[in-house]
């Protein structure tokens, strides 16, 4: 079910982007504008926070961070397209995935529903990814009922008991759980489940495009570089290549090293901000005492959270479409500040 859904992602950016058969839930309020709707009583994951494993890493705000306020795409500082208007990124980036130029510009009066279906589909598959992840932390059973996942970490005692543990994985060896989350951040989550009991539904109600942009180099992947380690800072080099005069005789160098990677792959990369309703709280196991996230009685709080996702398209012999690989998120809440791997 959870591969299936990741695979419904994939399938929707073919030429028809087709949506997933369920729809993210209507908001109860207007968009994801910075209104004072109340400051959530839990206490929002901090980096100071990540050493001490005693702490789930979880934002738990009702605002969305600066950076996005501030239209900073975590694109990397030496990305020369962010000096480009926005709409030439996005134009660039749908090419990537088959998105005709029409259904990008903006026209009065229009809806490009592309851009609602492939939120809708980041919101259900970071809906799953959760599930996945929660059930592979705590080993108890995550409930998942009409769009609502629903974990309470104090009542896997018997579950654990009764499980064949050979079908008990680690983040590092759930093959299900590293399709759909990045390993450099399923890291993030190393934590000690035996010190804490959470207790964690969460919906998605509404999602909406942050940013979507292509990194601007032929054949420059995550993989490659991870296979290639030379490579990361490849922007950076080329930036440096670049004089007043123009590119100088290094640039094509540079430009022809990476492209021999694999001179028809590209990657695109977005973000979502995705409005949840959610009830966040870690106890802890020796005391009961709660050490993060809302207190016993409170209600379900409208937060928001940055999801970024990445992807591998690749192209054909015959000039067609863009051949999409498997959506991956590589960042929740800037966890690892965008997770850069050019």
């Amino acid at each position: 079910m959870i591969i299936c859904s990741f695979r419904k992602l994939n399938k929707s950016l073919s030429a028809s982007l087709l949506p997933l058969r369920r729809k993210v839930h209507p908001p109860k309020s207007d968009g994801f504008e910075q209104t004072a709707s109340g400051l959530c009583s839990a206490r929002a994951f901090s980096a100071a926070d990540s050493a001490d494993k005693s702490v789930f890493p979880w934002r738990h705000d009702s605002m969305l961070p600066d950076r996005v306020l501030e239209r900073n795409d975590y694109s990397g500082a030496f990305n020369p397209t962010t000096r480009d208007p926005p709409i030439l990124r996005k134009l660039i980036a749908a090419r990537e995935l088959n998105i005709p130029a029409w259904d990008v510009m903006p026209i009065p009066f229009y809806k490009h529903e592309w851009e609602a279906d492939l939120s809708n589909n980041f919101a259900v598959a970071f809906e799953f990814a959760m599930e996945e992840l929660l059930r592979t932390l705590f080993r108890v059973p995550v409930k998942n009922e009409n769009g609502i996942i629903s974990n309470d970490s104090s009542t896997g005692s018997d579950f654990i008991n009764n499980i064949n543990h050979d079908e008990i994985h680690s983040t590092e060896d759930n093959e299900y759980l590293n399709s759909m989350m990045d390993k450099k951040l399923l890291k993030q989550y190393q934590i000690n489940p035996e010190n804490m009991h959470l207790k964690f539904p969460l919906q998605p109600i509404e999602a909406k495009l942050q940013h979507l942009f292509a990194v601007p180099l032929p054949g420059l992947t995550r993989e490659i570089v991870e296979g290639n380690p030379y490579i990361r800072g490849s922007i950076y080099r080329l930036h440096s290549a670049y004089d007043e005069n123009g590119f100088d005789e290094h640039y094509f160098d540079l430009l022809t090293d990476f492209a021999k990677h694999g001179p028809d792959k590209g990657t695109v990369i977005a973000e979502a901000a995705i409005k949840c309703l959610e009830f966040f709280q870690v106890k802890d196991t020796a005391s009961g005492h709660v050490v993060q996230g809302m207190d016993d009685g409170s209600e379900e709080e409208e937060v928001v959270h940055i999801v970024r996702f990445e992807v591998v398209t690749d192209g054909k012999q015959d000039g067609g479409e863009r051949e999409i690989g498997n959506w991956k998120i590589t960042d929740v809440d800037d966890l690892l500040e965008g997770n850069l791997f050019h």
